[in-house]
């Protein structure tokens, strides 16, 4: 069995740039209000796998050689 904690990223105040608790609805530093940011894991996950799997980029074609 596979456990994966919640992911937990602080926030950082918009006002004064401090970093806040994820669940702080206001700055303890300025006192400015915080959005709550949700994040979903697995859209996230879904994206990174996507580029991860993503065809690369041809190489550019070789210079004619002089004859």
């Amino acid at each position: 069995m596979c456990f994966r904690p919640a992911e937990i990223s602080m926030n950082k105040c918009p006002a004064c740039g401090a970093v806040c608790k994820p669940n702080a609805t206001e700055c303890p530093a300025c006192g400015a209000e915080m959005s709550i940011v949700m994040i979903d894991n697995e859209a996230q996950q879904a994206r990174f796998a996507a580029e991860a799997n993503a065809p690369k980029a041809p190489a550019a074609p070789a210079a004619p050689s002089p004859k």
